[in-house]
């Protein structure tokens, strides 16, 4: 019966949350707590205590009261009731709160009890999140990396990464339009921009962040996944303030891309110049690998460039909307 009882309790026990449970022994003063041996002795009860499951067991005929040690529950014959305060052992005796013994004593004499004294346990609601303050984003600065002479990386089957990222930035464009904003192109055709300068453009046109679209390659043919990064250098023209909210960006669109079902390798920081020199809230999106052989397919596909579009697009939004 012991055995019995102890997986009783401890099934109860997994349901019990933390905020139920104490994170010491708790301390038995005579107004929380009193001696279920006690209330065994007064009613002629027999006691006996299992030494594998630690469970106490008060036993009179048919009526048996258990506990167990560091639990917050106890059976009264078939009820399981759920305690405010974990039982305790002390010196080989077993204590459990004061309601519970006197319901208990009630139980094994056989009296039909009037009400419930058992005490609800107050579980204190979670904090409410912190309100929601929407950023005064208006325009987007979207820089497609490399162009003109500079071609980028290229896959084995010659695919430019300057073909791939201008096309996607278009996309993105009209997405972040179709949702309010307004935007600004760092280029819009097959120029060469200097690094330096594209952030130069978010500045010089009023945009409020600067978003950089890449396509990656590394020799192992394995890697996949879209990167997210933000900046991470020993100096950047940005206040910490604006730096910050370039890591809020990140996360941003990290998160609308997982949602969007799209495959992320991670989100990491970078010292790149079109971050280090950004003015504002800055991110560069890798949208993928160009040395992987499904996703260099994948590139060349204006679906799979719409759904990164979108994804980056909804990423920006959610950040405007006060997501962190």
């Amino acid at each position: 019966m012991a055995a019995v009882l102890g997986l009783a309790l401890a099934g109860v026990q997994g349901c019990i949350s933390p905020a139920d449970r104490l994170s010491a022994d708790p301390v038995l003063t005579t107004a929380r707590y009193a001696c279920l041996n006690e209330v065994a002795r007064r009613c002629g009860a027999r006691v006996s205590a299992d030494e594998l499951t630690g469970v106490f067991t008060v036993q009179l005929g048919e009526r048996r009261v258990a506990a167990a040690p560091g639990i917050a529950a106890a059976t009264l014959g078939a009820r399981v009731l759920t305690l405010s305060d974990e039982a305790a052992a002390r010196h080989g005796r077993i204590y459990v709160p004061r309601w519970l013994a006197a319901e208990a004593e009630a139980y094994l004499r056989g009296r039909v009890v009037e009400r419930l004294t058992e005490r609800p346990i107050v579980v204190a609601p979670p904090p409410p999140p912190p309100p929601v303050k929407p950023r005064a984003v208006g325009k987007v600065c979207i820089d497609p990396g490399h162009g003109g002479k500079d071609p980028g990386a290229v896959s084995r089957r010659r695919l430019q990464e300057k073909d791939v990222v201008l096309p996607t930035a278009l996309l993105l464009a009209a997405e972040l339009r179709s949702r309010g904003f307004e935007t600004v192109l760092t280029r819009e055709s097959d120029v060469f921009v200097e690094l330096e300068d594209r952030p130069v453009v978010a500045t010089r046109k009023g945009a409020d962040l600067f978003v950089s679209v890449h396509a990656n390659a590394i020799r192992d043919a394995s890697y996949h996944g879209i990167e997210v990064f933000y900046w991470y250098g020993s100096w950047s023209a940005a206040s910490a303030a604006t730096r910050r909210e370039g890591v809020e960006l990140a996360q941003a669109i990290k998160r609308a891309c997982e949602r969007g079902g799209l495959s992320v390798r991670n989100m990491r920081g970078a010292d790149f110049k079109v971050l280090r020199y950004s003015r504002v809230p800055a991110t560069l999106v890798e949208i993928g690998f160009l040395t992987n052989r499904a996703e260099e397919q994948a590139l060349r596909t204006r679906a799979y460039r719409q759904r990164v579009a979108a994804a980056i697009a909804d990423g920006i939004a959610a950040y405007r909307a006060g997501a962190k």
